[in-house]
């Protein structure tokens, strides 16, 4: 087979046909293109024996309509050459239907799931180390962030598929990485298959003693494990091993050994191997003698067709009946059964993948168009919530609750379909002006009171602070000074949270915020903003979590901290910052700094908002010098909405355009770069 044991990454783009009289996804069009006189014989033989009846115990009506607008669907597929079977022929059944498809893989021959882990995690703690990264030079994390992929897909090794202790821990580092990089993608764990019947490990090599003895033992122990995993992960699935286990043994296109001895065969004969979905027996030439070998693991033609035919029916939410490509050398009539094998297969079960997800920002239906202003605290909304007394995270009391949370939304407004998370106390007149602009927002109760308590009196490294701040956002074991749970991290506080405003507030449609159940929030749907120390811990958890945007008001702060330089799941695009220029962070070079580290200057020259109208020449580092009485604490609060910011005679805040500006502008609008100003100190802090 072509290319077993290489380690290659693809990257296909199906384009939609450019003729308005090309094929689409429903399949008795394709009887309408009189000027193809084989496609319309082929359409039609398959159409009429679609009336053959498969007696695999799978069954499943006609599918979805097939009259949706079809979306351009982009994959991402982690795997080895399993992968490279299920997908050999996915381009030319999209391109058949006129669907549209990139796909990109990244596959090593032979790898399971734990070398794509320890490749990717080797690429978190170290990004110059050689081992982590494919053979063209990309790592996973930089796959995840190459495209808006829609779909990201992971599969274990077949020998391995059996055994669901093979899957951990590795399958949920993948997940984790994948949501981290690619948040707006589902996971799909492709479910491979079983190996063909007359296999060598169903007879003489096999002396595991759990291991599986035939091709249905095999078929239930990937079956159980991939079906565990996917609950696990709250991920879907490609079932490609349903499907080959039911036209394996379909009574009439299923596969029949050949009885006849192997010694009887002379080159090139071979045993018959009619319906193998398998490549089987092949004859090699080894040292100028001939031999039969035998390849009952990876899929021949018609297997790779199956298995593409099941992708396309999950990817597109199509049926694949109909579908005018088929391989050379398959009959109309065995090309029917395979197809009907992959839409049966394709439409039994719920954990299955149907098609995509749009991202359509779905406009309120209230009937009491309103500002709805709510709040809870997270001790009640989570059980799991925990005091730290040490550090000041505490509930308080029932009459001065500490661990008050606060979310709003305008369903007056025309929604964007973004949610604002607030890193700091509440602030009525920021969630004001975020919901006027059909902004949801949320504040969240997390771990903050330790900025005066730890790292003092001086952080032990460079990236100390850093740490702190970003185990505070996650709730994830990454300081030693700091021992938080995840219930009480940021991030999950925000997950509970939207959960609980699902409920509550059904018209604010907060449910969009969700994904998986609920099990993640859709971090590229969130606008992280904070101020001072606020928007210092947005920034850091940024770089560890892709998110839309990161609004940070007076700051990054963390002069002598060198995290800002890290490599960044957000893309720097999407980092904006505001300060005052009396603001004793900006007079002390430290915002100046991070914005550098951070990248800022790739996207525009710091402009002064007092002189300039939006866009700001689409810049993402803004400053003011408006009149504060010269007082520095005043400065710090101006750029958040307050009774520090400037206001014109009407009342109104003169920074309203840029609070508008900091949380709408449109990512993809940048400024012209600029270089690093050699004015601004870098090194505020050295260590040993």
């Amino acid at each position: 087979m072509r290319g077993r044991g290489s380690s290659r990454m693809l990257l296909h783009t199906v384009p939609r046909f450019a003729s308005a009289t090309a094929p689409t996804c429903h399949p008795l069009r394709l009887m309408l293109d009189l000027n193809t006189p084989r496609v319309v014989v082929l359409a039609t033989l398959i159409f009429f024996s679609a009336l053959i009846q498969s007696p695999v115990p799978l069954s499943a009506d006609e599918g979805p309509s097939n009259e949706k607008t079809v979306p351009h669907v982009r994959v991402l597929a982690i795997g080895n050459s399993f992968t490279r079977n299920a997908t050999e022929y996915l381009d030319d059944i999209a391109a058949a239907a006129n669907c549209p498809l990139t796909i990109k893989k990244l596959d090593i021959g032979g790898s399971p799931l734990q070398l794509h882990a320890t490749k990717a995690l080797a690429f978190e703690k170290d990004p110059t180390d050689k081992s982590s990264r494919y053979s063209n030079g990309e790592s996973l994390q930089e796959a995840l962030q190459s495209e808006p992929w829609d779909v990201v897909t992971i599969q274990q090794l077949s020998i391995k598929s059996h055994d669901l202790q093979t899957y951990r821990p590795y399958a949920d580092q993948l997940a984790d990485i994948i949501h981290r990089f690619a948040p707006q993608a589902q996971l799909v764990v492709h479910q491979t298959w079983a190996y063909r019947k007359d296999d060598p490990r169903f007879t003489s090599f096999n002396t595991g003693p759990n291991e599986p003895k035939t091709q249905h033992e095999m078929y239930l122990g990937l079956r159980d494990a991939y079906a565990a995993i996917v609950q696990k992960l709250n991920a879907k699935r490609f079932p490609v091993g349903d499907a080959f286990w039911a036209a394996d043994n379909d009574q009439q296109f299923g596969y029949r050994p050949d009885e006849q001895s192997l010694d009887t065969f002379v080159a090139p004969a071979l045993p018959d191997q009619t319906h193998s979905l398998h490549v089987g027996y092949r004859w090699q030439n080894r040292n100028g003698k001939q031999s039969i070998r035998m390849d009952g693991h990876h899929a021949n033609v018609a297997g790779e067709y199956l298995g593409a035919c099941v992708w396309f029916e999950c990817l597109f939410d199509r049926s694949v009946i109909g579908n005018a490509f088929v391989p050379k050398g398959i009959t109309p009539e065995y090309a029917s059964f395979l197809q009907q094998t992959a839409h049966a297969a394709a439409n039994r079960g719920g954990d299955i993948l149907r098609g995509i997800a749009t991202d359509s920002i779905e406009p309120f239906a209230d009937p009491t168009p309103q500002r709805y202003q709510l709040k809870a605290r997270a001790s009640q909304i989570d059980p799991r919530a925990k005091e730290y007394p040490e550090i000041g995270f505490t509930f308080g009391t029932d009459e001065r609750p500490a661990d008050m949370q606060h979310a709003s939304v305008d369903t007056r407004a025309a929604s964007r379909g973004k949610l604002m998370i607030w890193l700091m106390g509440h602030n009525e007149g920021l969630f004001q002006t975020a919901n006027t602009l059909g902004i949801h927002a949320i504040g969240v109760s997390y771990a903050r009171g330790w900025f005066g308590k730890l790292c003092r009196p001086k952080p032990s490294d460079a990236f100390a602070r850093g740490r702190v701040r970003l185990e505070a956002a996650s709730g994830l074991d990454f300081s030693d000074e700091l021992d938080l749970e995840v219930p009480d991290g940021m991030a999950e506080r925000a997950r509970q949270f939207v959960i609980w405003l699902a409920k509550e507030n059904p018209q604010g449609n907060w449910d969009q915020f969700l994904a998986d159940n609920g099990s993640r929030l859709r971090w590229d749907k969130v606008i992280l903003a904070g101020a001072s120390h606020g928007s210092t811990t947005a920034a850091r958890f940024a770089k560890h979590q892709q998110v839309g945007r990161v609004v940070m008001l007076c700051g990054p702060r963390d002069q002598d901290q060198d995290w800002q330089q890290l490599r960044s799941a957000t893309a720097p695009r999407r980092y904006f910052g505001f300060s005052h220029v009396l603001d004793g962070g900006w007079t002390g070079d430290h915002y100046c700094r991070s914005w550098e580290m951070l990248g800022l200057n790739q996207f525009g020259p710091i402009i002064n908002v007092d002189h300039r109208d939006r866009p700001y020449d689409n810049t993402r580092r803004l400053i003011s010098s408006l009149d504060v009485g010269g007082d520095a604490n005043r400065a710090h609060s101006s750029v958040t909405p307050g009774g520090s910011s400037p206001k014109s005679n009407d009342g109104t805040f003169k920074y309203e355009p840029v609070w508008n500006y900091l949380l709408t502008h449109p990512v993809d609008s940048v400024g012209v770069a600029t270089d690093e100003d050699p004015s601004c100190q870098r090194v505020h802090v050295t260590y040993d």
